[in-house]
């Protein structure tokens, strides 16, 4: 069962809540198949409650709110820009209006990146689908775009819920001051970063673990944009003799992003990392694989996951969602082509190896 055919199944048979949220939104087969899901489960007295970001999702309160409202429901949106006055109403923010539009303003570059559905504290999807059609097969319509998203049935999702409700509500001072010290086990199931402290206690954690693998370290990545502690941690595990491998977008829904990785592309080959670019369809999946230890989720490898954006990924535990990850990987190198250095100047037009090193000097916005 598909990723959204089984959410839809899972969102009719909900009893008690839904807690939808994601960065894009779209019009589309999808959106409204889910949207009628939702309003569905509203009718039935189920609690439910959409939260869309405000740049990935800048039109989905004309499109959907007042539906969603009408068979009760609740909607917000994320921090959206000063000049969306139409979201204003639905914005997470409840302030003044001048003051609302400064707080906006100072916030614009922080986005809510994750893509998660809650059902009843039982059941989560996390992984890297927005809501639209992008992500089903050419022949359902979609554009095949290759992502991964996980089930998760679990006893407790207190975290995600409260990571959810942090995000829905405007926090008081004291209640951030609390957030910043809650506690965070050094190897949680889902790793949120919606404090400073986590942000950094997990990037920490993330570089300590590419610093001790002894095996290998394959990375899926849509938009692959490290940071100089990063590539030089991915370098020195390809020096020690470790299998390193990067999968990349060949096509890119952002159109510079290939231009920008590809500028990482000739220091990582001479330090023995192998890349591989994905040719079938637009690649947006982001998972982690180090020696044992694996994530899906939303985080992307660049300045974005790693300083501004909310995101979320899930630590695969169970020893067949590992297989299953392992094996998905392996089929995705069979459809790709390997880069070598040789290939960088030949099929690399100059035009784009400027742009690439143009673009890098925004890579803290991106």
């Amino acid at each position: 069962m598909d990723h959204f055919t089984a959410m839809i199944t899972d969102i009719g048979q909900a009893t008690s809540y839904i807690m939808l949220e994601t960065y894009i939104y779209q019009k589309d087969i999808i959106g409204e198949k889910i949207m009628g899901a939702l309003c569905a489960a509203a009718h039935r007295g189920v609690t439910v409650r959409i939260l869309v970001d405000g740049a990935g999702s800048p039109l989905w309160a004309t499109n959907y709110a007042s539906k969603l409202e009408a068979a009760g429901g609740e909607a917000r949106i994320y921090h959206p820009f000063p000049w969306q006055l139409w979201n204003y109403s639905r914005s997470i923010i409840k302030l003044p209006f001048l003051l609302k539009w400064v707080y906006l303003l100072l916030k614009a570059n922080k986005r809510n990146h994750r893509k998660v559905c809650i059902i009843d504290n039982s059941i989560a999807y996390i992984g890297s689908m927005n809501i639209t059609k992008d992500h089903i097969s050419n022949e359902a319509g979609g554009n095949n775009w290759r992502d991964t998203s996980v089930r998760v049935k679990y006893q407790n999702l207190d975290t995600l819920t409260h990571a959810f409700d942090n995000a829905w509500n405007h926090r008081t001072i004291p209640e951030r001051i609390n957030d910043i010290f809650r506690h965070i086990r050094h190897d949680p199931t889902f790793r949120l970063n919606y404090t400073w402290l986590r942000r950094r206690i997990l990037y920490k954690n993330l570089l300590r673990r590419i610093s001790k693998c002894r095996q290998r370290i394959w990375i899926t990545n849509a938009y692959f944009v490290p940071d100089n502690f990063l590539l030089r941690r991915i370098k020195e595990a390809a020096r020690r003799g470790i299998d390193v491998r990067i999968l990349l977008p060949k096509k890119s829904d952002v159109f510079m992003m290939p231009w920008a990785s590809s500028t990482f592309y000739y220091s990582l080959l001479k330090a023995g990392v192998r890349i591989f670019e994905y040719l079938p369809s637009n690649l947006h999946a982001k998972t982690l694989i180090l020696d044992d230890w694996m994530l899906i989720g939303s985080s992307n490898l660049n300045h974005r996951s790693l300083l501004h954006d909310l995101e979320v990924d899930i630590n695969v535990r169970k020893a067949s969602s590992k297989k299953f990850l392992v094996d998905l990987f392996n089929t995705d190198l069979t459809q790709s082509k390997e880069i070598s250095i040789k290939d960088l100047g030949a099929h690399r037009p100059w035009i784009h190896r400027f742009l690439g090193r143009l673009v890098l000097y925004m890579k803290y916005w991106i």
